[in-house]
């Protein structure tokens, strides 16, 4: 046992130290009056513009959401499309954006030895399979000797699922890369495969607003991986990450006890003592991350708790109608599991 004990601390003395000394992004934030925010752009429902030229989406209110607590309005952000995730994280390197908010995969990759760091997950995600009603395929086991569509762009990771978990089952498949967003789509509708695979939520917004018979397509049962997404700033600005983090975790919380933005003033006075510490009444939760002890109200006020945000962008208040399931409160049977404030 001594020995291991010693071979692992030379391990560790012999390691160079590669972090870089903590910048505060909250104070630049701040000085600027302006959060920078990398989001899809072109995703309903996560982050695209609507008729007046407004970012709308998931994502973008959870940009709203931490400009409330940082800035003090929701309003002060500038939302910034990004192609890719590694693009995305590429712009957070460069200080080109403070906050990225876009369909981001939380990964072993694509933090270790990059200058990111995940600040909370917002949605659990996991690639999934769109094929025509008509095909007959029921399970990705139907695709043995078929063709699937990946996406195909550098830094993602569709291509390598699929084969793994091909593998994993013992068939075979033909892979196809035909391009990300509307070109993928468009390969399964011109019949160049059999199934066309991405994030599971993506198809089934992609499948409404972009396929002329929506309802001839399915997408499967069938979870080819798991796709924590997450939100991510850059891993010398501890001090936002900190405010990221727990503006998710108040937005969980506040589902988790069902306050909402129509109900908030009602809650102000509530004797719940854990219900009074989320909104800041009696204990103040602003001061050890650098905000006033108001902030959460503010986010709720004026963005809403999480189950507001899924309900009107990609749940039942939306054209694409996706039920919770695993981005349900762990008390309903999903995994969304707050972390206390206190």
């Amino acid at each position: 046992m001594r020995s291991l004990c010693a071979a692992a601390a030379a391990l560790l003395l012999s390691v160079p130290a590669l972090a870089q000394p903590a910048t505060n992004g909250l104070a630049a934030l701040r000085a600027r009056g302006e959060l920078i925010c990398g989001v899809a752009g072109t995703l309903p429902g996560f982050a695209a513009p609507d008729a007046q030229g407004v970012m709308r989406g998931f994502d973008a209110d959870f940009c709203r959401a931490v400009a409330a607590a940082a800035l003090g309005d929701p309003a002060k952000v500038r939302f910034v499309p990004i192609d890719t995730p590694d693009a995305g994280m590429t712009a957070l390197g460069e200080r080109r954006i403070d906050l990225l908010a876009r369909n981001t995969t939380f990964t072993y990759s694509r933090e270790a030895g990059r200058p990111v760091a995940f600040a909370g997950i917002t949605f659990f995600d996991g690639q999934g399979l769109l094929v025509s009603r008509a095909s007959g395929i029921a399970s990705f086991r139907h695709l043995d000797g078929r063709r699937v569509c990946v996406t195909g762009i550098a830094g993602t990771t569709g291509r390598e699922v699929v084969e793994s978990e091909a593998a994993r089952l013992g068939i075979n498949v033909t892979i196809v890369e035909a391009g990300g967003g509307t070109a993928l789509l468009q390969a399964l509708t011109d019949g160049r495969c059999d199934a066309a695979s991405t994030d599971a939520s993506q198809l089934a917004i992609r499948r409404v607003t972009e396929m002329p018979n929506p309802d001839s397509f399915v997408v499967l049962h069938d979870m080819l991986s798991r796709e924590p997404l997450g939100l991510l700033v850059r891993e010398d600005e501890e001090a936002l990450r900190q405010v990221v983090f727990w503006v998710v975790q108040a937005m969980l919380e506040a589902d988790e006890f069902g306050v909402t933005s129509a109900n908030l003033v009602a809650a102000l006075q509530s004797n719940d003592p854990v219900l009074r510490r989320l909104i800041g009444v009696d204990v103040g939760l602003g001061k050890s991350i650098g905000l006033d002890d108001d902030w959460s109200q503010r986010v709720l006020a004026r963005v809403g708790s999480y189950a507001e945000v899924f309900d009107r962008n990609l749940g039942a208040g939306s054209r694409f109608g996706l039920d919770r399931g695993p981005n349900d409160n762990w008390q309903r049977g999903g995994l969304m599991f707050p972390l206390p404030l206190r």
